[in-house]
């Protein structure tokens, strides 16, 4: 179950947010391959980081986060909640590296069993590429997040949104290159008329004094 976002201005500055109840359904659909006090013990670190987090209170968060990557099951979800800290922060590269890790962290679980985590790393991500400028980047994002949940507004609205940015840069940097190609068209010309009006001067110099020069006095 996803929490209802902000609503969302002319950019995707909201990022997707933490996930608290889903890790409350996450307990109590745990594996049994753990023993109950250990998942217990990693599920409440977990909600003591979503806490802290919502709260921001980023090193208390950091410190919970820290303590449940020692436990594989809530792992990725820890390392999806240190992105978020991060990005929260402005650290957009760590909070990529977090994001990246919590996704490998699902490669032994059953991903089918975590598409909201999987939709809302995807979805973060887009958000870091588009506040850095890197709108490509941010396309490609928040069409993978789709693609695991094609249901979500917000994604649909920031993706919307990157390929007008795109677009508008890619015009932009159309419009500089136009710019730059015409002054390099001008400039040989001013060069040239520059040397030329050098090579008439130093002719003019020349014939003036071939004209006035004698081999010595006239009489």
């Amino acid at each position: 179950m996803v929490e209802p976002l902000p609503p969302q201005k002319n950019h995707p500055v909201y990022p997707a947010g933490l996930l608290c109840l889903f890790a409350l359904l996450f307990l109590l659909g745990a594996s049994c391959s753990m023993s109950l006090g250990s998942q217990i013990s990693g599920k409440l670190l977990l909600l003591r980081g979503n806490f802290f987090n919502a709260q921001s209170m980023y090193t208390e968060a950091i410190l919970a986060y820290l303590e449940a990557l020692e436990f594989a099951e809530t792992a990725p979800y820890a390392e999806y909640g240190l992105g978020l800290v991060y990005l929260s922060l402005d650290e957009g590269a760590a909070a990529l590296q977090h994001f990246a890790a919590a996704e490998e962290g699902l490669t032994d679980l059953m991903r089918e069993d975590h598409r909201e985590l999987i939709y809302r790393i995807y979805y973060n991500r887009g958000v870091v590429r588009f506040h850095a400028g890197d709108f490509a980047a941010a396309v490609d994002q928040f069409r993978t997040a789709l693609e695991t949940d094609g249901s979500r507004i917000e994604a649909k609205r920031n993706l919307e949104l990157s390929l007008l940015s795109l677009s508008h840069q890619n015009s932009n940097a159309s419009s500089s290159l136009s710019l730059n190609l015409q002054e390099q068209q001008k400039n040989p010309q001013v060069l040239f008329d520059y040397i030329r009006r050098k090579e008439q001067d130093q002719w003019k110099s020349r014939e003036w004094a071939e004209d006035t020069d004698t081999a010595g006095p006239d009489y």
